[in-house]
């Protein structure tokens, strides 16, 4: 897929961009969620994936390894106004092609049970609900998903 305008970078966690996208997206799920919901800080070994629309940064993901074959995808969130163009989609393509690089076989992920947007987009790239993993495994408005690669 292409789209006019869009850039993708490879960024670490500490990049200013990703920091103000995951920040706009914990804010979000506050809101969503209660406001109690605790804040994860970003693990280091997370690889980022930034999105730029126009030189604007609209969408993030990440990739974490947790373990031989195994990754997590970590903080994929597109900013509202650039929603609907299936930049989503496009980031999700894109951690699955650099997982496979790395040699990961299967990815799991973690939503939330009110983002339906995107439980429908996991699903429709072939994720399949999962048992809650740690730290999930008690959070009763999350949902774990997994695909074999």
């Amino acid at each position: 897929m292409v789209i006019e305008g869009v850039e993708l970078r490879p960024a670490p966690p500490t990049d200013a961009e990703v920091l103000t996208l995951t920040t706009a997206q914990q804010a979000e799920l506050a809101a969503m969620y209660g406001a109690d919901q605790p804040l994860v800080a970003l693990h280091p070994d997370i690889a980022f994936t930034l999105l730029t629309l126009n030189g604007r940064s609209v969408g993030c993901v990440g990739l974490q390894p947790v373990a031989p074959g195994l990754g997590e995808i970590k903080r994929m969130y597109v900013v509202p106004s650039a929603r609907g163009w299936g930049l989503s989609r496009m980031l999700l393509e894109v951690v699955e092609a650099q997982a496979r690089a790395a040699g990961l076989t299967r990815l799991r992920l973690e939503t939330g049970t009110k983002q339906v947007e995107a439980i429908a987009l996991y699903t429709n790239h072939g994720y399949h609900p999962t048992p809650p993993y740690p730290p999930f495994e008690n959070e009763a408005a999350s949902l774990c998903y997994a695909k074999d690669l």
